[in-house]
């Protein structure tokens, strides 16, 4: 890493902007990975991982899980059973974006109507039909997995536990994710490791990795009771005050310095736990967030649909549409437009007390982790 400081183009002379290190090809800022190094030194530092982390490997976000089992499930309806299987995926893709179902409601009808089916062939029982449940978003969560040779998110975290001793180190993670790629990860560089799934009173040694919202390993037993996947279980979650995946994250939130690592932090329940743990005006966690961008392609397809827009409005208004402004300021406006996305999310996270480490790519994400260890 090479440091920098940002110098003012008008004078010349140091301006106000903070000392920069470079990680990759990120410029970020020198404070947060000072911040997030010393919390390591300390054994303070907490890391929560979300889909981000996972999905490289070939695993589904949560969404795209729930749409996997609502395809399965559309096979046995009526009305599109009968469609061939790529028309039959795209529609119930299309549904859910089209009529903006929440995947929580969608993931409440898949179990339910696959209880009926069972019950409609003759199987009878809520273990049974649990255990299918689970049996179905195991196959599901698992049907692309991969593995991956070169440089990942979830091998740099793995990487930076490996370094743990007694005065330094991560004192926990907690996973929102089912998979168990991070405890895989673990044993291979020989790290003992505690997969916590309950709030019950557990043996066992090793580094703590709180599933909050359930587990569901590619191999072994499977348990429904702490799977957070339906409306119900997420009702059962947020309304409860001592459910114990809630402790565990408010503990961590108000105790330790955290680090989000493939969160895209929009879950509510994440963020109404943010604001009930903050005791101070200072950020005390950090996330690491890749910049806002468009593609060309996209860039095009953004362009037309801000104008499509801008032409609607004025017709709204009875105002006559400038036809002179355009291309070049159309695509100024989709920029500056990305570039206050990046605004607003720092801000909103801030008051949330939250930090944002920003990288231009998401290679670079694994070299920051690497950064917190390094001297």
């Amino acid at each position: 890493m090479s440091p920098h400081v940002r110098r003012s183009t008008r004078t010349g002379t140091p301006s106000r902007a903070r000392t920069k290190v470079l990680v990759g090809g990120s410029a970020i800022n020198a404070s947060d990975l000072k911040g997030l190094r010393e919390a390591w030194r300390q054994r303070q530092l907490v890391l929560f991982l979300g889909a981000g982390v996972s999905m490289p490997y070939g695993l589904p976000s949560w969404k795209d899980l729930v749409l996997e089992l609502l395809f399965e499930q559309a096979q046995h309806t009526r009305r599109l059973g009968g469609l061939w299987p790529h028309y039959r995926r795209g529609v119930a893709s299309w549904m859910s974006d089209y009529f903006d179902y929440d995947p929580l409601v969608l993931a409440r009808m898949v179990e339910r109507d696959l209880a009926q089916r069972l019950a409609s062939g003759g199987t009878r029982g809520g273990r049974a039909v649990k255990n299918h449940f689970m049996e179905r978003l195991r196959a599901h969560l698992y049907a692309n997995h991969r593995e991956i040779q070169g440089k990942t998110t979830l091998k740099a975290v793995a990487q930076l536990i490996a370094k743990n001793n007694k005065q330094s180190g991560v004192d926990a993670v907690v996973t929102f994710n089912f998979d168990d790629l991070l405890e895989r990860e673990l044993r291979r560089r020989r790290v003992r490791v505690h997969s916590v799934v309950s709030g019950e009173r557990q043996q066992g040694a090793g580094l703590r990795v709180i599933h909050a919202h359930g587990y569901v390993p590619k191999v072994g037993p499977l348990d429904r009771t702490n799977v957070v996947f339906t409306e119900p279980d997420y009702h059962r979650l947020t309304e409860s005050l001592f459910h114990w995946s809630l402790s565990e994250v408010v503990e961590r939130l108000r105790k330790n310095t955290v680090l989000f690592i493939g969160l895209s932090m929009s879950d509510p329940s994440l963020r109404r736990l943010l604001d009930a743990s903050r005791n101070t005006d200072i950020p005390p966690h950090w996330q690491v967030q890749k910049l806002h961008e468009i593609r060309d392609h996209e860039m095009l397809e953004a362009m037309a649909e801000v104008e499509r827009r801008a032409r609607r409005h004025a017709q709204l208004l009875g105002t006559g549409f400038d036809e002179r402004k355009r291309p070049m300021q159309l695509e100024d406006a989709v920029r500056a437009a990305l570039r206050q996305a990046d605004t607003y999310d720092r801000e909103v996270f801030e008051s949330m007390g939250v930090k944002t480490i920003w990288v231009d790519r998401f290679d670079d994400v694994p070299l920051v982790i690497d950064a917190i260890a390094r001297k």
